[in-house]
């Protein structure tokens, strides 16, 4: 039997296909989010206790930085499926370049079966798609609070 086992542990030079890369990205935002929350609270409440508040702070920058680095991980993985070079995670450093970048390997599928960075990524069961999808949900929300936020003054004003 040859299938892909989806529970292996993934190689850094793999593929994961766009909705994947979608479903990673929000699960990790929603960790880190769930985490650093109380951690800026604590701040606030520790500024009379200087050594307390500087052990959070560390945990705070340690935190982002393996974001940081399982970010880069994931975004050369999806380079990967779209038979891209990783390096072009530089581009995130490039302002603006960086908006269409990542409009780029949110939006645009990679490419059919095999490539030079291996074979497709297994098929995504139903916690991918509907984490995936619960992204591309707070992206328009977002953009149609960012609009009300702009016209309704606007309106009222007229």
């Amino acid at each position: 039997m040859s299938a892909v086992n989806p529970y292996d542990a993934p190689d850094a030079d793999g593929r994961i296909g766009r909705m994947r890369y979608l479903a990673y990205n929000t699960g990790a935002n929603l960790v880190m989010l769930a985490a650093l929350i109380p951690l800026s609270g604590g701040f606030a409440g520790l500024a009379a206790m200087p050594d307390l508040g500087s052990a959070f702070g560390i945990v705070y920058i340690i935190a982002n930085i393996a974001a940081l680095i399982i970010a880069i991980m994931w975004g050369k993985r999806r380079l990967n499926d779209l038979n891209k070079s990783g390096w072009l995670m530089l581009l995130l450093i490039v302002p603006l370049v960086n908006l269409f970048f990542i409009l780029y390997m949110m939006c645009f599928s990679g490419s059919e079966g095999s490539n030079n960075y291996g074979p497709p990524s297994v098929a995504n069961n139903i916690g991918v798609i509907i984490l995936g999808s619960l992204l591309i949900v707070m992206v328009v929300l977002g953009i149609i609070g960012i609009l009300a936020a702009i016209l309704i003054p606007m309106i009222a004003g007229a």
